[in-house]
């Protein structure tokens, strides 16, 4: 995961907004009415993905063009799930572009206690790379060094809930990440800082991954 920005909230949005949160709020919260059936934040699906060039914010992986049910069909989440947090049902601050894995299978309408690391957190402090590291010997993502008990709990809960360290999932990560290494190893220490420029100019998944990778090489002088 890394940070994502969302950019400016595109013409309609609003719109939607005032005419169908009501109606959201009416049945979630006040138990008023059937179920809504509007879902319009998918007509901006296609904004949310060109600002990662169609890799999901949560595992980076690249999102397919078909549907659901594909695993990595293209999804447009609630970061704070739309039953729980109506009144953000239609908050272009709240939509994540997703896989249908990540959103439907893993993270669903999960919402703990001090919430998720949000790949668009307004502030640098917030931002996924405070919180989350990666270890290139197993292909986990895991907790920053260093962190309070709440932050270790959000980057726990992140990484559990949104099944980021599933056996298929790091496996495919690990094969990306050490290709990327052996490739980085056959410059000369003078090259290998404009490969990863070239690299990071480029939209490649598990971008945010190489990042904590190229960091923690940097930091060994290998880089």
């Amino acid at each position: 995961m890394r940070w994502i920005d969302r950019g400016p909230e595109p013409a309609g949005v609003a719109g939607y907004a005032n005419q169908f949160t009501p109606g959201w709020v009416d049945y979630s919260q006040r138990q008023i009415g059937s179920r809504p059936t509007d879902s319009y934040w998918r007509e901006f699906r296609s904004a949310l993905r060109d600002r990662s060039a169609g890799n999901c914010w949560y595992c980076e992986r690249r999102c397919a063009s078909a549907s659901p049910p594909s695993l990595l069909g293209e999804t447009v989440d609630h970061f704070q799930p739309l039953h729980r947090f109506p009144e953000l049902a239609y908050e272009w601050s709240n939509w994540i572009f997703s896989c249908y894995r990540c959103n439907v299978e893993n993270k669903q309408d999960k919402w703990p206690a001090g919430g998720y690391v949000n790949p668009c957190a307004p502030s640098s402090a917030e931002s996924p790379e405070q919180y989350l590291d990666y270890d290139i010997v197993s292909g986990n993502v895991i907790p920053q060094s260093g962190l309070s008990d709440d932050a270790r709990r959000k980057a726990l809960n992140t990484i559990d809930d949104l099944g980021l360290n599933k056996l298929d999932v790091r496996f495919y990560r690990l094969d990306r990440t050490r290709e990327f290494v052996l490739d980085l190893q056959k410059f000369s220490m003078a090259d290998r800082q404009a490969f990863i420029d070239f690299y990071a100019s480029h939209p490649i998944e598990y971008a945010g991954i190489i990042g904590m990778v190229v960091s923690q090489m940097k930091q060994a002088g290998e880089a």
